[in-house]
Formats: C-alpha cells, sequence, structure tokens
C-alpha cells in the first residue's frame, strides 16, 4: 500500500495544501517554522503495527503524533484541525478532537471517525529526529550501558557495506550496542574509536543504518506478510558533510526500492538541494517528489517538483532568484508542416523546467534520420528527432534514442485532413469570424490525393485559415484527441529529461 498524497485541510498555520508523496523519497524542505516536522508526525500517526514486532532499537514499529509535536493547551484549545492520507486505492481521514478532563485540556487526533474499517492502517514505520540525538560523550556516563554486537553476521555486513558507502571508505567496523537516558542505537566502532568516540554524524547515519535493518530484518523474518514500510526522518542532513549527505541519499534510494519503502524526510541543506538540482540527479527523479514549504509571503504555499528547488535554495539563503538562460535543445524534423503540428500540440504545456526549442525543419527523409539515429551521431542522439506518425513502421520510439511521433500512421497534412473530414457541420470549430464552415473546407478538398506535394500546397492554402500557425484547428484537435496529443507530450518529456542528464551538465561554480 503506497501512499500518494498528504492533503491538509487545516492545522495551525497550514490550510488546503497537497504534499506529493514520492514512490520512494519525499523530500520536504523549508525554513524553520514552516511545519516540515508536523507533517512527518501527521502521516506517522495514521499507522499501527503489530506490537511484538519490534525495531533494532528494541521499540514499536510505530510512531504516533506526539512523539514528533507536542499540542498547545493555551492554542490548540478547539476542534476544526483535519487532514487525510491518500492512498493509491484508499485513503484515511484524521481530526483533532479536544476534550477537558479533571480541568486539564487533553488532546487526541482520531483516525478515521466511526466508519468501520476506517481506523489505523497496519504499516511498519520508523521515526527519526536526527537533530535531536545527543552523542555518548554529551551525557552523563552513569546513564549509559555498552554491550556486544547484537546483530547477525549478514546484517552486520549490510551495516559495514552501508557505512562505508555514505563515508566512501573502507574501515572494518564492530557494531556496538549502546544505551542511555536519551536513546538506545547501535554504533560503529573500529580498533581505533570505541562508542565514546564517534561523532554525531557517524552517530546518526548509525541510527538510519539501524532503521534501514530493522525493515530489513522485518522482510525476512515474514515475508509473506510484508508489505513495505515507512521511515520518517527529520533533519536528514544533521551533522553530515556534504559529500556524505549526496552518497547517504543514493544509499536511501537503493535500501527503499530493495525494501519497499516510502522514505520522507525533511532537510535545509543547501548542498544536498543542489544535489538533486543537477542533471547529475537524473536516476532519483522518477522515484523521488520535491515539496518546499514557503513562507516568505505570509501564509505557507507550497511548492512541488523538482523545476521549484531554485526558488526554494534562494529562500532558504534570502537570496533572489537569478534568472538562467534557457537549455537550448534542437528540434530535427522532416518538413515544416510537422514543425507547425508539433508546436500546435505542445500549446501552453510546461516541458521541463528552462528549456527552449531549436526547430530545424530540412528536406531529409525519414529515411536518412533514421539511419544517422542507428549510425549513433551524437547530434541527432542529443536533439530531439521528430518524424512524421507513419514511419513507425520503420523504426520504435524507445528509451535508447530521442524519436518522438507525431500523432497517428500517416502525414500530418493527413491526420488534419481526416481530422476535418469527420468533423460534424455543426461543430463549434465551423464558427469563426471569416466563416470558414464545413463546406468551405469540402471544396478546398476536392481534388486531395495521396500524393505529398498535392497536401502540403493544401496544407499551406489552408493553415492561415485555421488562425495563426493554425492554432485554432489544433486546439480542437487536441481537445477531441486528448490521449494522443498527452502521448506526445509525455514523451517529449521523457526524451527532453534524457537528453538534459546525458548531454547538459551543470558547470561548476
Amino acid at each position: 500500500m503506497k501512499i500518494t498524497n498528504l492533503y491538509i485541510e487545516h492545522f495551525r498555520h497550514i490550510r488546503k495544501i497537497n504534499i506529493p508523496i514520492g514512490k520512494v523519497l519525499t523530500v520536504i524542505a523549508g525554513s524553520n517554522g514552516t511545519g516540515k516536522t508536523s507533517l512527518l508526525g501527521m502521516i506517522g500517526h495514521i499507522f499501527k503495527y503489530d506490537p511484538s514486532s519490534l525495531t533494532l532499537f528494541r521499540g514499536p514499529f510505530e510512531t504516533k503524533y506526539s512523539n514528533v509535536f507536542q499540542l498547545s493547551e493555551k492554542h490548540d484549545i478547539s476542534g476544526g484541525y483535519e487532514y487525510r492520507i491518500d492512498f493509491e486505492k484508499d485513503s484515511r481521514k484524521a481530526e483533532l478532537r479536544v476534550t477537558n478532563e479533571a480541568k486539564k485540556v487533553r488532546h487526541r487526533i482520531d483516525v478515521g471517525g466511526r466508519q468501520r474499517g476506517a481506523g489505523k492502517i497496519k504499516l511498519p514505520v520508523i521515526f527519526l529526529s536526527l537533530r535531536r540525538l545527543i552523542p555518548l560523550a554529551g551525557e552523563s556516563q552513569r546513564t549509559i550501558s555498552i554491550s556486544d554486537n547484537p546483530l547477525s553476521p549478514a546484517l552486520t555486513s549490510e551495516y559495514n557495506s552501508i557505512y562505508n558507502t555514505v563515508f566512501a571508505t573502507n574501515t572494518a567496523l564492530t557494531p556496538t550496542a549502546t544505551e542511555s537516558g536519551n536513546k538506545r542505537s547501535i554504533v560503529p566502532t573500529t580498533a581505533q574509536f570505541d562508542a565514546y568516540g564517534i561523532s554525531a554524524g557517524q552517530d546518526n547515519i548509525g541510527y538510519i543504518i539501524l532503521s534501514l535493518l530493522s525493515f530489513q530484518q522485518l522482510k525476512e523474518q515474514d515475508p509473506s506478510s510484508y508489505k513495505g514500510g515507512l521511515l520518517l526522518i527529520d533533519e536528514l542532513d544533521a551533522t553530515l558533510y556534504p559529500a556524505a549527505q549526496k552518497n547517504l541519499l543514493g544509499v536511501l534510494l537503493k535500501k527503499g526500492q530493495e525494501l519497499g519503502l516510502q522514505i520522507v524526510f525533511t532537510t535545509h541543506s543547501s548542498d544536498l538541494l543542489n544535489h538533486l538540482a543537477s542533471h547529475h540527479a537524473g536516476t532519483f527523479k522518477n522515484s523521488t517528489s520535491f515539496v518546499g514549504l514557503s513562507g516568505a509571503q505570509g501564509a505557507l504555499k507550497v511548492v512541488e517538483g523538482f523545476t521549484s528547488l531554485k526558488a526554494v535554495l534562494a529562500e532558504l539563503n534570502h537570496d533572489v532568484l537569478q534568472a538562467s538562460k534557457p537549455t537550448k535543445i534542437n528540434v530535427y524534423s522532416e518538413d515544416a508542416e510537422a514543425v507547425v503540428f508539433y508546436k500546435g500540440i505542445l500549446k501552453d504545456q510546461s516541458i521541463y523546467g528552462n528549456v527552449d526549442f531549436a526547430y530545424k525543419p530540412t528536406s531529409v527523409g525519414c529515411s536518412i534520420y533514421i539511419s544517422l539515429i542507428k549510425d549513433g551521431f551524437e547530434e541527432f542522439d542529443r536533439s530531439i528527432m521528430l518524424l512524421d506518425g507513419d514511419s513507425r513502421k520503420d523504426v520504435e520510439a524507445t528509451g535508447e534514442n530521442a524519436i518522438v511521433f507525431l500523432p497517428g500512421r500517416v502525414r500530418p497534412e493527413d491526420v488534419i485532413n481526416n481530422f476535418l473530414k469527420d468533423l460534424p457541420a455543426d461543430d463549434e470549430f465551423w464558427t469563426n469570424p471569416i466563416n470558414y464552415t464545413k463546406p468551405v473546407y469540402i471544396q478546398g478538398a476536392q481534388d486531395l490525393r495521396d500524393n505529398r506535394e498535392v497536401m502540403k500546397k493544401w496544407w499551406k492554402a489552408e493553415l492561415n485559415k485555421w488562425g495563426p500557425d493554425g492554432e485554432h484547428v489544433f486546439k480542437r484537435w487536441r481537445e477531441l484527441n486528448p490521449q494522443e496529443a498527452q502521448q506526445v507530450v509525455d514523451r517529449t518529456r521523457a526524451v527532453v529529461r534524457r537528453i538534459l542528464d546525458n548531454y547538459f551538465k551543470p558547470k561548476s561554480s
């Protein structure tokens, strides 16, 4: 069961916002006081799990809102707080109930109301607040106990592998169990340093590794019942240097995919966000949702998607958002008719970030383009190759090339001619200031035949009758053929993302 959205109707200063949850990773960024941590508490509170199953911290796979944030007797004194978690095929609503018991204000967040079967959902959850963890060196030794490694050989090996990946080392570690008044953990120790000598960053990584291994152990113990889980991390970047943050992100994606986890974390690390914004991080984008919380204008606002990262970074650093020149991507096509149709389909569509297209219609036929693509010419791998629909019989659009097909299986002129031929005479398209009606179209199309030059001549004669660059006919075609239009848009986005990831690397500052 995968979460798709967190919708908050009202919670404190947060009103009517939607937080999309990624397939594996969800990054929540924003300045202090925007409510990032509260979101984690609201998500985690919806779930429960078998109390007999324990994490490697020896605690339950469960987190209540009270483990994450406290409600105020002074300010959170009335009901009306409400939010909802959406899943792929279900949803759960939660509401705040406030009561007075023995002259004391009591808060309770009810899940599902009184509907049968609408209570908490069974799913293992772990919540980590890294900024609030205190290394052993900062605690009273009277409260600390240290014992031998409790992990199995397989988990010990995985512990070592993850640790060395994050810190780019090749250190032989002995995980050591520790317990204090503040926490239980299993920390990395070596021949050179013991549990008292580790840094805050090493301690925090130990906590994250232990969380991942807890889910791994749960999966291994009962693979038939295991359906994935939820890992919530507050301040992922706390006490970690930039390279370790980037490496940790890769580990979380890999382990999240292996264990069926959704990992939601908060951050205000510019290094981490810059890494996500770079084209080097293209592997994250299909599995990751980015959410920025902005309070700069007063009311809390949500910005979504990787194209918003630069704006969030500017707010975190109190900077002005610098305008950047758009990336130019060439679009090669067989003729000008293909370009006009393609522009008509993409009109008003946001394709991918700050990208401009440089259209290059040529007289080169489809067969020549296909040969150039197959021969591996880089220019035709880093540019969009726009081909007529009748080329589908000769080549396939795949993840390994930059081909975008126009709709249908015939030339664009034939696609539009067939569209107008089948359009009823009373359709709204035929109502226009220049009296371009169905009879006018029929008269102009009387001598058409299956000939490339004849069709091109007809297209050029009719184009201006369809509005500037034919926009009226393309608009109506999009409205009546939404699936075909969306296929072109989606394929274009996928090709642009591939070109950016492979050829347009960010310049180092």
